[in-house]
């Protein structure tokens, strides 16, 4: 079997800060292979941003990884130790090199005071042999491709004078332009209407396929993700409740937690119905429940266990696995010395 693009093992985040050290991803592990499509989905505050930030080392000063936590990405020719990284120019690699992120706001991409065009030729003068004429060029065909009209005049425009559509059509080919390997694309589409949301979509999908790279798709959406993922992960508070193809998770939904969320989808057969939520709120990282840290809002919830231990995955079908103790016999008890 061939590796994958990028192995994830026991990523574990935490922020240093004035109240003590807090902990927005705990332990996670996940793949993602060449050409794969893999959704990462939760609720606000799950860890999923935290998540992929670390893949680029783009979190704050404050970060702490712990030593065990591995992000490995495996390159033509040699692998690529991301938490080892030290240097400005051996991140780049994974800063816009080997992979790209396309953001939730596009004005968080663009400097507001130097045109696209500028920034796209610099971003490609730093990451490919190209020359200035070149990549001048190559930054034009790239929004066209993307659907941005008349590119030779919008390449010298700035991200102010594009809608919010252009600019995050704009925000696509600035990632795509220097080819990576991995696209993260972090809730790329949640703050435009349905109509252009199906057209990024589209557009991000169409030329990932013609490219031949991975996504890590970050949503809240499961709806986003049944359209455009071929795997998922489900997180919440920081740990990976459920893992496996889109189809399957969906249809054979393991953890309570995932359940809440299909529940929470409206009901496309019956408009009337109304939306179930999951009950309660997502705790305060600064809060985190022992055990499984879902058992605060779990009907299904085990006094004296969930509330204790933390449950390891349970294969349900192959490549399909949940971290629920309600899906496998109790563990053995702790004896506690007297």
């Amino acid at each position: 079997m061939a590796a994958p693009l990028l192995s994830v093992r026991d990523l574990t985040v935490r922020f240093r800060t004035d109240e003590g050290m807090i902990t927005a991803v705990d332990g996670i592990s996940f793949d993602i292979a060449a050409g794969e499509v893999l959704g990462l989905v939760g609720e606000s505050g799950s860890g999923k941003s935290v998540t992929a930030k670390a893949l680029m080392r783009l979190n704050p000063g404050n970060t702490d990884y712990a030593a065990e936590s591995r992000i490995v990405l495996h390159t033509e020719g040699s692998d690529v130790d991301v938490l080892a990284l030290k240097r400005a120019r051996d991140l780049m690699v994974v800063r816009g090199g080997a992979v790209s992120m396309i953001f939730q706001e596009p004005m968080a991409s663009f400097a507001p005071a130097i045109t696209i065009g500028d920034q796209m030729v610099e971003q490609l003068l730093l990451h490919t042999g190209l020359t200035k004429r070149q990549a001048r060029a190559h930054a034009v065909e790239m929004l066209g491709r993307v659907g941005i009209p008349d590119p030779n005049r919008r390449i010298d425009q700035y991200a102010f004078e594009f809608s919010g559509r252009m600019r995050q059509r704009a925000m696509i080919a600035m990632a795509l332009s220097t080819g990576p390997k991995l696209l993260i694309a972090d809730e790329p589409t949640t703050a435009l209407d349905v109509t252009i949301q199906a057209q990024v979509l589209d557009l991000m999908l169409g030329l990932v396929a013609e490219m031949g790279m991975a996504i890590l798709f970050i949503t809240h959406d499961l709806g986003v993700i049944a359209q455009t993922a071929d795997r998922v992960a489900v997180m919440y508070l920081g740990r990976i409740a459920e893992t496996g193809a889109v189809r399957q998770v969906i249809r054979h939904a393991a953890h309570p937690y995932t359940r809440g969320l299909l529940n929470a989808l409206p009901n496309i057969d019956d408009p009337a119905a109304p939306l179930v939520p999951v009950p309660g709120d997502i705790p305060s990282p600064l809060e985190r429940p022992a055990g499984c840290v879902f058992h605060t809002r779990c009907a299904q919830a085990i006094a004296g266990l969930c509330d204790v231990q933390v449950p390891a995955p349970v294969a349900i079908a192959p490549g399909h696995a949940a971290a629920c103790f309600a899906l496998a016999p109790a563990p053995a008890p702790v004896e506690r010395p007297a």
